[in-house]
């Protein structure tokens, strides 16, 4: 072999060396130059390839900051290949102010907005970390705190393609908790969990996302990032207290509309209704327009007994998103709750064209067809067909449980004790099912052993408003007045737009013998009713009334505010029975029992009626 050929080839050989080293990790980097060099000796007689070897070597020895890894490129969306023991974040991030990063580590929008304008300069102008960490900033602003985003110019530099915190971010927002970046610094651990704000329901990642973010509250303990990324975590674990214990920190921080919302929904979800309520009053003033607030507001009021204000703003919420079918169901479920069900039933009609096998579409309509239409056979079909399709649910099973009592029929093989306990055996503290056992025992007139149960469930801390008025009125079929009106006294204070707080409220003062008292509140409230409402205080009235001619009257005007009224028809039963006047009495029984198709009770006193009339 010639000495011109045998030199060409190794040209050749330098150059290919040349360009794989370019793709070296930048560990390997002296061993390259050393091999470099070596190669560079055999080809003297090139003096400008050696210039530009020379060259070459010089500005690899100015290193750049060196980010934490490199992501490996697949053509499909991954999380990020880290080499944790490169993943120094501190010396990454360690040309940038220290007062910079430590606004971006408490991570309100105040503070990012703040860390964003103190570093930001001109493209061209931008160190490599810099570019990352206005990256970073832009982005959490973008995805946890969008309501203030929104609001705001920001603009971005171009970033490295591959990169350990910019491959975080991007693989939150594809829905991937990133477990490769380190914790090295409160950045590694906080952003793979900003994956919290995607829609996606993977729950797998949530234990270790705990871990991180508590690690990054080792490095910034009043952090709002990180309090309230926890917090979400939380809330969507249903660990709702953590989570309010964390969004009151992070509130003292800041007056972001994500935590404060996040609060009142963990308030909500725990049944401290008022104090949810306070914390949405504020946002509402300031967001009279954000359609997730709306709604949340009229769920609070919906739970809190408020069905006025929960239509209010349910509605509000429609005339924003009318083909909100979410919010066409709960109104309608509002409308059961008032008992207006012709209003509930157009709309559950509407809902049924793209909703039929829905949960709660079913447990409405079962409802609806027990209460109004009085069809307990189809209610009951319609029940069982909710428990096919979701026969796990607790709410499926306590609504069947409840319907099984009331009527005596057994729902998929199962009595309404059955069915109950099957809800028990999965949370032996089931404030509902142990309701309704206790409406159970005091249906069979077993006052004492529906008190004992009762009383154990009022132990508990903010027990609900069906679980008062329930003891409330076992306390008044015990004669234990004073009890009774202390618990109806309390909850009326508390909630004095509540139906359901009114009514009891109302009924303890005539049970109690406050009658003038009684009287002066149902005539001033009677003026603005709503039908049922006016019923309600009409039939409570006429146990105030002097004469049976003025009862009569009033329990007549009950029934014409709302023919449903079984209280009212089933008290004319009684007049009229006592007078002797038996067909008047069985015309009116005939009634209750037509709204009450499956009570024995009702059904073996118009067979001893048919006795005496022949």
């Amino acid at each position: 072999m010639s000495k011109k050929l045998l030199c060409l080839m190794t040209a050749i050989f330098s150059l290919s060396q040349l360009a794989f080293a370019a793709d070296y990790s930048f560990g390997q980097e002296t061993q390259d130059r050393i091999y470099l060099a070596k190669l560079a000796k055999k080809n003297d007689k090139k003096s400008d390839k050696k210039d530009s070897k020379k060259s070459e070597k010089k500005s690899k020895s100015k290193k750049e900051p060196e980010p934490p890894a490199e992501e490996e490129v697949t053509g499909e969306v991954t999380a990020i290949n880290v080499d944790r023991a490169k993943n120094d974040g501190a010396g990454y991030f360690s040309g940038i102010a220290k007062g910079i990063l430590e606004q971006v580590q408490k991570g309100s929008p105040e503070s990012l907005m703040s860390a964003y304008e103190s570093i930001k300069k001109a493209s061209v102008d931008y160190q490599e970390n810099e570019r990352v960490l206005v990256f970073v900033i832009v982005e959490i602003l973008k995805i946890v705190w969008p309501s203030q985003a929104q609001n705001l110019n920001l603009d971005a530099p171009a970033v490295p393609a591959r990169n350990a915190y910019t491959g975080a971010v991007e693989s939150a927002k594809n829905g991937i908790y990133d477990t490769s970046t380190g914790n090295a610094d409160f950045l590694a651990n906080a952003l793979p969990s900003l994956v919290l704000k995607s829609p996606v329901s993977n729950r797998e990642y949530y234990q270790k996302a705990e871990t991180d973010l508590k690690a990054a509250l080792g490095f910034s303990p009043k952090s709002v990032l990180a309090n309230y990324l926890l917090a979400l975590l939380y809330s969507k674990s249903n660990r709702n207290a953590e989570a309010v214990d964390l969004l009151k920190i992070a509130a003292q921080e800041s007056k972001a509309f994500e935590i404060h919302y996040l609060l009142a929904t963990c308030l909500n979800a725990l049944g401290r209704y008022e104090e949810s309520k306070n914390v949405t009053d504020n946002l509402i003033v300031l967001y009279p327009s954000s359609i997730e607030l709306l709604k949340l507001l009229s769920r609070n009021a919906y739970a809190s007994g408020d069905y006025n204000t929960a239509e209010r703003y349910a509605l509000m919420a429609l005339q924003q998103n009318p083909a909100d079918l979410e919010m066409v169901l709960f109104r309608a479920k509002i409308f059961v709750a008032t008992g207006e069900y012709l209003k509930a039933t157009s709309l559950l009609d509407v809902y049924a064209k793209s909703g039929a096998n829905s949960k709660d579409y079913l447990l409405l309509r079962a409802r609806v067809q027990k209460e109004w239409n009085k069809n307990t056979t189809q209610a009951v079909a319609t029940i069982e067909k909710a428990l096919s399709l979701y026969p796990n649910d607790l709410e499926a099973l306590l609504a069947a449980a409840e319907l099984a009592g009331e009527s005596g029929i057994l729902i998929g093989k199962k009595s309404g004790a059955e069915l109950a306990n099957q809800v028990l055996a999965v949370e032996p503290d089931n404030q509902q099912a142990l309701s309704f056992l206790i409406q159970t025992l005091a249906q069979e007139g077993k006052w004492s052993e529906a008190y004992a149960s009762s009383k154990k469930i009022m132990a508990r801390p903010n027990p609900s408003i069906d679980a008062i008025c329930a003891h409330t009125r076992i306390c008044l079929a015990l004669g234990y007045y004073a009890e009774a009106w202390d618990k109806a006294a309390a909850l009326y204070n508390k909630s004095p737009n509540a139906e359901k707080a009114i009514q009891l409220y109302v009924e303890s003062m005539v049970r109690t013998g406050k009658s003038a008292q009684a009287s002066r509140y149902i005539n001033g409230a009677l003026g603005g009713a709503s039908s049922s409402m006016k019923s309600f205080l009409l039939y409570q009235r006429s146990f105030l009334a002097a004469d049976e001619a003025s009862q009569l009257s009033d329990l007549r005007s009950a029934v014409i505010a709302n023919p449903r009224n079984s209280d009212a028809l089933f008290r004319m039963y009684k007049i009229y029975y006592t007078k002797q006047d038996y067909r008047k009495a069985q015309y009116y029984l005939r009634q209750v029992i037509a709204l009450n198709p499956n009570k024995q009770q009702y059904l073996k006193l118009n067979s001893d009626l048919d006795k005496l009339i022949r």
